[in-house]
């Protein structure tokens, strides 16, 4: 595989960093991060112990998250989440809408994957109390999404929204991304990889996603 030119844009890391006891969704098991053996102990390793919420961070959705006979994340199609990706700034303060979508693609062809700079990146969300006052992707935007046959959809904070969005886009195949950190991607083209852990009968798993500008 050639490497990069000096000239090449850089790789952009698009990911939350987990950290101990980070912000993670109330209802999810609370992140702790601790270290079982030290070798500031006399141990003759560094050990970490992880516990925490499939859904901490940067994470990707499977259908099992809100679909009963869902598929589980191991099922995943890669292809949703490697390849060409747009990120959009959403202006709208509550809501990512159809009517905003309609203006900023107003001819979006089909195997798109969006990710959605809003309001939630401005503030840093990772470093602040949790908060239900998020941006949160409505139900006539993800019809939308998903009748354009949109592959992909990425967001900056911890949930794409209610469980009716969830619903619609995880039924319709696509691929939910959440918790992304989108404070150096402007809006633009990107080639984009992400890559959810492999955990097999999970609803979702945390993922390193990385995006370059094309």
């Amino acid at each position: 595989m050639p490497h990069d030119s000096p000239t090449a844009a850089p790789w952009l890391d698009l990911t939350t960093p987990i950290t101990d006891q980070m912000l993670h969704w109330p209802d999810n098991a609370p992140v702790h991060i601790r270290l079982t053996r030290n070798m500031a102990w006399g141990d003759a390793a560094n050990v970490t112990e992880l516990s925490l919420s499939a859904h901490t961070a940067t994470h990707v959705d499977a259908p099992r998250h809100f679909l009963a006979d869902g598929a589980d994340v191991t099922k995943l199609d890669l292809n949703t989440l490697i390849g060409p990706a747009r990120v959009l700034r959403i202006e709208h303060a509550e809501f990512v809408t159809r009517a905003e979508l309609e203006r900023l693609l107003p001819d979006l062809p089909p195997g798109e994957r969006l990710l959605f700079r809003t309001r939630n990146t401005e503030r840093d969300w990772a470093r602040q109390p949790f908060t239900q006052d998020f941006v949160k992707v409505r139900a006539d935007a993800a019809e939308w999404l998903r009748d354009k046959q949109v592959v992909c959809v990425g967001v900056d904070y911890l949930s794409v929204g209610p469980a009716d969005t969830h619903k619609i886009l995880l039924g319709a195949g696509i691929t939910v991304i959440e918790g992304l950190h989108l404070q150096a991607a402007e809006p633009g083209r990107y080639d984009m990889i992400c890559l959810p852990l492999l955990i097999e009968g999970a609803d979702g798993a945390p993922a390193r996603i990385i995006a370059k500008r094309l």
